[in-house]
């Protein structure tokens, strides 16, 4: 009989803190919604798997391999049955080698003992639905040839995406035995959707909105959290113009929220629910490779283009980004040449849930989801690493911010598909 737990713990770092999702450095001077790390936990037979969403940009590998031992030691989980994701909120605090830090790497260990304390009987279902309103490949074709990223709304020289969207919104909900809900984890590729008018409030963005929207949707207490899937290219700004995006502060991302939160509701009440299902975990690692050191000629570029924002002339997203590579964050000299991460596959019956360390590009996910042997698949990106952004072969042939933001040689999302298809192979088999 399976068995499972929910919990919820405030993550919210004090005023002051430094703020990470954008060019500029900011600190939160205000808190418009708290932070949250949501823990479920699931058990049958003996075995058990756990997952974590966290209210937080980004977390590299040390700190969640550290938060890993700490859940080992109180709940007896392994690694590899522990799943560990952030939704990629832009207003959230920085996390490295700080008090918060260490604070959060607490916060989290503790919800998952928590919920894997308070497992009772309990169902799993399963289902999908769509929401096609608020997804748009941010890459976009231009007549010169060339692509960009973000070129700008109704800008004359876009031709069309460059790629896909993903606007699946899958669902795993957890009710008790007399139907009364327990907790739903969902799954949406769409970055974050940000306040662009409140920069230095902290705020949890649509994924804080959906888990408070969705249990008044039912009228019924349960804990609900929303992971974010392959969405590194995957943003809700509708640059052909057809669809106007609102600029009204915080009411275009609790519409954001509310669009997906009904569509998971669809899903759950459409799912079928079993007391009987296998639950399992496995975890492998891949080794990401550095780019060359920059070559002088890159690095006079990097520096012309500093130039270029220094004195206030447009420049491009992905010239800033190329410039940030060369010239500071992912100068190769600064770190090693193998970078070792973590790709992973969980089970709960016949739905399967995938973590990849960055931000995954929706060509990758789409991949993952069309090959794994599993009726149904949910990709959640940004788990237990952060390598930055995961693009395509191609994506690095054609450029633009996200390829070139990335200090790791080309084919290391595809190998991350690769190593997740056979994860997930394994897991079927079992």
């Amino acid at each position: 009989m399976l068995r499972a737990g929910v919990a919820c713990l405030d993550i919210t770092p004090p005023l002051g803190t430094n703020l990470r999702g954008y060019f500029e450095e900011r600190t939160a001077t205000a808190v418009h919604d708290p932070l949250h790390v949501r823990a479920f936990a699931l058990e049958q037979g003996g075995e058990g798997i756990a997952v974590a969403i966290c209210d937080i940009i980004a977390i590299n590998r040390a700190y969640l391999d550290r938060a890993k031992a700490r859940i080992a030691e109180t709940t007896g989980l392994a690694p590899e049955r522990v799943l560990i994701a952030c939704t990629h909120t832009h207003t959230g605090p920085v996390t490295g080698d700080d008090p918060y830090t260490d604070f959060l790497v607490g916060r989290i260990a503790d919800a998952v003992r928590l919920a894997w304390d308070r497992r009772e009987p309990a169902q799993a279902g399963w289902g999908r639905a769509e929401e096609r309103r608020v997804v748009f490949n941010r890459r976009y074709r231009m007549k010169d040839g060339t692509v960009q990223t973000n070129p700008g709304v109704g800008n004359p020289d876009v031709v069309e995406p460059a790629g896909p969207v993903d606007p699946e919104v899958g669902v795993l909900a957890l009710r008790r035995p007399d139907r009364q809900p327990l907790g739903l984890l969902a799954n949406y590729a769409l970055h974050y959707v940000g306040i662009p008018d409140d920069w230095h409030a902290i705020s949890a963005d649509y994924f804080g909105f959906f888990a408070a929207m969705l249990p008044r949707l039912y009228g019924k207490p349960f804990l609900a959290a929303l992971s974010n899937g392959a969405s590194g290219d995957i943003n809700n700004i509708d640059v052909l113009g057809r669809t106007p995006t609102p600029n009204d502060h915080y009411q275009h991302v609790e519409r954001v929220a509310g669009l997906i939160a009904a569509q998971a509701m669809w899903a759950a009440n459409g799912a079928s629910y079993t007391d009987d299902c296998p639950v399992g975990g496995a975890l492998a690692e891949v080794v990401l490779h550095r780019r060359p050191t920059p070559t002088e000629e890159d690095r006079a570029r990097a520096r012309e283009i500093d130039a270029r924002v220094a004195a206030g002339q447009p420049v491009l997203m992905g010239e800033r980004s190329f410039a940030n590579r060369v010239l500071r964050r992912w100068d190769s000299d600064d770190g090693p040449q193998e970078v070792p991460t973590w790709v992973q596959a969980l089970r709960v019956g016949d739905l399967a849930l995938v973590g990849v360390p960055g931000e995954f590009f929706v060509e990758l996910g789409l991949a993952i989801k069309q090959g794994s042997p599993f009726g149904q698949t949910m990709v959640l990106e940004l788990a237990n690493d952060c390598v930055g952004y995961i693009p395509t072969r191609r994506a690095f042939e054609e450029g633009a911010y996200e390829p070139e933001s990335s200090p790791y040689v080309p084919g290391f999302g595809e190998a991350i598909v690769d190593s997740a298809l056979d994860l997930l192979n394994r897991l079927h088999r079992a």
